[in-house]
């Protein structure tokens, strides 16, 4: 399994508004995409800092959703007024999701 790690710096109001725009667009077009595996967003309210990491089957995959994925990721900052501080591309080294707990935001 692959990442990609999308970073960016908001304000409250900024990454609300991203998170809008990453829950209507960018991961409704991710779930369409093949091999896409799933996404986690991270936030430091206090400091700003935001990332969101998508999950990838295999490096076909990762790399077919390269191109859209940064433009919907620059958008969604431009849009929201974030700041796109970089995109990176990882390799999964652990995945582990405790069954039956429950996630709240």
């Amino acid at each position: 399994m692959l990442a990609r790690l999308h970073r960016l710096r908001t304000t409250p109001a900024q990454y609300d508004a991203g998170l809008r725009m990453v829950q209507d667009d960018l991961l409704p077009w991710a779930r369409e995409s093949d091999g896409y595996c799933g996404a986690i967003g991270l936030v430091d309210r206090e400091t700003g800092e935001a990332l969101l990491v998508t999950l990838w089957s295999d490096e076909e995959a990762r790399e077919k959703s390269a191109e859209p994925a940064e433009r919907l990721s620059s958008i969604a900052a431009l849009a929201s007024g974030a700041q796109l501080e970089g995109i990176e591309n990882l390799d999964v080294s652990i995945v582990e999701f405790v069954p039956n707990t429950q996630f709240t935001a």
